[in-house]
């Protein structure tokens, strides 16, 4: 499991269908089921954790308010912090957190190409490879994100997802290897 510097963490199980390990400090494991009457009274005591999901993960803080506490996730990426409102504790279902990891995901990848831009030499200083070009496809890794670029569009993979694509290629290179010879 990856060391977080928050002690109270939701971390999706790579490998199992829709399987999660919630770790509270004190270094216990839960075994509550997420979205049960146990869940939202743990998260309710919490001050903060780390959710590490399906498509992305962010840090989630309750802010004090007037009206009562709320809920919101933090994801630092590339020198930004984006935010976003998850709601009230009660809110806090595994679902609408997953969907605020693929968001957050979503939001540093549409503004990769601005940052970029933004530091085009400090960006050209740090890469030490051009990446590969396989016919008119274009691959390059940087910075824990790979893109991959055709003559019409770029797509990007954040590191999980280019595991996963890394994995089904090793799955897959004895069929691709049979199909070259």
């Amino acid at each position: 499991m990856t060391r977080y510097r928050l002690h109270n963490v939701i971390e999706y199980l790579r490998g199992t269908e829709n399987h999660y390990l919630i770790f509270a400090s004190g270094g216990r494991a839960h075994t509550f089921v997420p979205d049960s009457t146990e869940w939202f009274a743990w998260l309710a005591e919490l001050s903060s954790f780390h959710f590490q999901g399906q498509s992305g993960h962010f840090t989630a803080r309750c802010e004090h308010k007037r009206r009562g506490d709320y809920w919101y996730a933090y994801l630092k990426a590339h020198q930004q912090i984006h935010k976003r409102y998850l709601g009230t504790a009660e809110k806090l279902t595994l679902a609408s957190l997953e969907q605020t990891a693929r968001d957050l995901h979503e939001e540093v990848i549409r503004n990769l190409t601005e940052i970029q831009l933004l530091n085009k030499q400090t960006s050209q200083q740090k890469t030490s490879s051009p990446g590969i070009s396989v016919g008119s496809l274009k691959i390059l890794w940087h910075d824990s994100v790979l893109k991959i670029q055709t003559p019409s569009e770029s797509h990007f993979l954040n590191g999980t997802q280019t595991a996963e694509l890394l994995s089904y290629l090793y799955d897959q290179r004895e069929s691709l290897l049979k199909k070259r010879v």
